[in-house]
């Protein structure tokens, strides 16, 4: 049986703030930075760790331009469509949808990274995503 969570927002409903969503994606990132790469055998939950870390700083962005009901990936990247600051940086995109396939095929496909593809993915696709959304947020 396949479930679908239906999102409903009303005037009293609570999003996300900027806030909210850096101190998210701050969590997300101590938690991948506490595995050691050279031991762990959950090289698949950094990946996981990863993206969802970039998940929230691209959402602090969107908070900050008054997109705050994403409700799903499917409107988030939309988003890169229809936000200026994203639609003109679409290295930020790639990258968000590298992390994004890699931490899905980790944890649906069973793909299994290497520590240095690992390293790349944090080193290279997430550092260009927080360093784009800390120059934004300030």
């Amino acid at each position: 049986m396949i479930y679908k969570v239906i999102w409903s927002f009303t005037e009293d409903d609570k999003v996300a703030t900027k806030e909210q969503h850096l101190q998210k994606a701050q969590h997300n990132e101590r938690f991948f930075n506490s595995f050691n790469l050279d031991t762990t055998p959950f090289l698949d939950w950094v990946i996981t760790g990863i993206f969802y870390s970039a998940l929230h700083y691209i959402r602090a962005i969107a908070s900050m331009h008054k997109f705050e009901n994403i409700a799903s990936y499917g409107e988030l990247d939309k988003l890169f469509n229809r936000l200026f600051i994203l639609k003109k940086n679409p290295i930020i995109y790639s990258d968000y949808r590298q992390l994004k396939d890699d931490s899905r095929d980790a944890r649906y496909e069973m793909v299994e990274f290497t520590k240095a593809e690992v390293q790349d993915l944090r080193d290279q696709e997430y550092a260009r995503i927080k360093s784009f959304a800390l120059s934004l947020i300030g």
